[in-house]
């Protein structure tokens, strides 16, 4: 057990108590934190991406339980990931590489306690998805840890406003600042006077690799929310960013297109219409380097377009270079019925191509065989990056998927159909930063309530560039 006289020597000081106990090195602005929680009651900080809060909430936790008698700790955050992935991880390594610690300190995926008090020492993950999250802690010594603070909903707060009245009570509150209201977003304007705040950029943090700014920089701008919220730790704008830059879509649209080259791989994107006034686009582009010029159909009878992506499919198919062409198709409305109608179809197309290749060829050659392959895709599903390197990830597949044009529009890869229609559909999607760090494209209901039509020539050319990734059963998005 740690000496009496060194629990009242480290009560007041962290620092000490991080570098001598836990045997870990605080940079700056971590030891300014640590010194706050111990003076202040409440204490708010925002950050860029990287510069050690997890490290120092988890510090936090171990110092308290050490140096309170009977505390209790609730921790919470918007999303299990964080809680538990994150934070409560991050707690375990700390206890789980010192002997000393270990032997005073249970740590459980549930709870983190002294031993022999599992229900009155003790810090607890709550996940911030509902109002009684912290509820019902009470005790002389009570600190509150709100990480990703920016994304937790203000009923969640209510029970720690009430807890706040008692001397023992003190609250931290951490988080990539990505929202414009909410009780994070006070603690840093009209209540700051009542709080310790701390603003952490990550420009001037040893913590963060400069390779990571500047991919952000290229990627985004210093412009840019996506820099704002992740790298400078600040809020973003009162109005999102268009997703995709103008300047881009029209230099790709203007560039000079590859030499002409027998193309070996096409990938077609079909957007199916869903309501009266949208369009049905079939967008081929090939070797992922040259966009076609896109089919537009006014209506959508699922066997007419069926029947159009078909004549698609064997007219580039008879270019006797192209080994494979990949089909996908947004499935969220009528396009099932196109997907299941090129699925039946498939195996006969696939067979008629490569009969007609061979009948063209005589003696011992071998014409190039050919493969289809057709994919069910849908906006709106499960999100995340489109390399395993991205410096951020994206809300839903319509963030992916729009993505992978954005980055070949921005590292040029790309060569558009000169179509000032798509130029403003690609250039007026907004994004902003959601409550977990991630993109969030803007809808399409809001972007008609903009007076704009759904981006179907878009979507279709994003469609051609994703490459869903298959699973046992289905695709995952």
């Amino acid at each position: 057990m740690i000496d009496p006289v060194a629990i009242r020597y480290y009560a007041d000081r962290p620092v000490e108590f991080v570098t001598d106990i836990i045997g870990a090195k605080p940079e700056p602005e971590q030891a300014d934190i640590l010194r706050s929680v111990a003076v202040n009651q409440m204490t708010s900080v925002r950050s860029g991406h990287g510069v050690g809060k997890s490290a120092v909430e988890s510090w936090l936790i171990i110092w308290f339980l050490c140096t309170r008698p009977f505390p209790k700790i609730p921790c919470t955050a918007p999303t299990k990931h964080q809680l538990y992935d994150i934070l409560w991880a991050e707690v375990s390594k700390w206890v789980r590489n010192n002997p000393a610690l270990e032997r005073e300190i249970t740590w459980t995926q549930e709870k983190v306690y002294l031993k022999g008090y599992p229900e009155e020492w003790f810090a607890v993950p709550r996940t911030a998805t509902k109002p009684d999250a912290l509820q019902g802690f009470h005790a002389d010594h009570v600190l509150y840890i709100i990480d990703e603070a920016s994304g937790v909903d203000d009923k969640i707060f209510m029970p720690v406003l009430g807890s706040l009245s008692t001397d023992g009570a003190k609250l931290l509150m951490c988080g990539n600042p990505t929202q414009l209201t909410g009780f994070f977003y006070d603690s840093h304007h009209k209540n700051r006077a009542v709080y310790k705040t701390f603003h952490i950029d990550g420009r001037t943090s040893s913590r963060v690799s400069q390779e990571f700014i500047k991919t952000i920089v290229e990627m985004y701008g210093e412009d840019s929310d996506v820099f704002r919220v992740r790298v400078s730790g600040d809020f973003p704008k009162a109005m999102p960013d268009s997703f995709i830059p103008m300047e881009w879509c029209e230099r790709q649209s203007e560039a000079e297109r590859p030499p002409a080259a027998e193309p070996k791989r096409v990938d077609i994107g079909v957007d199916v219409a869903r309501f009266g006034d949208d369009s049905s686009v079939i967008a081929p582009v090939l070797d992922k380097a040259t966009q076609e010029p896109p089919d537009i159909y006014h209506h959508n009878d699922t066997m007419e377009i069926a029947g159009y992506a078909i004549a698609c499919i064997k007219k580039y198919a008879r270019l006797e270079t192209v080994s494979e062409i990949h089909v996908k198709i947004d499935c969220d409305g009528l396009g099932v019925g196109v997907y299941d109608r090129l699925q039946e179809q498939r195996e006969q197309i696939a067979s008629e191509i490569n009969e007609a290749r061979q009948a063209e060829y005589e003696g011992e050659e071998t014409p190039l065989q050919f493969t289809l392959e057709v994919y069910e895709c849908h906006f709106g599903g499960e999100g995340g990056m489109i390399t395993a390197n991205d410096p951020i990830e994206y809300a839903n597949s319509t963030g992916v998927m729009w993505g992978t044009v954005r980055e070949a529009l921005r590292k040029k890869t790309l060569a558009l159909h000169y179509d000032d229609k798509q130029i403003t559909q690609l250039s007026n999607r907004k994004y902003t930063i959601n409550s977990a760090g991630k993109i969030e494209l803007e809808k399409k209901e809001a972007m008609k309530k903009r007076g704009l039509p759904s981006p179907d020539i878009a979507d279709a050319l994003a469609l051609a560039l994703y490459d869903p990734v298959r699973s046992d059963w289905t695709i995952d998005y």
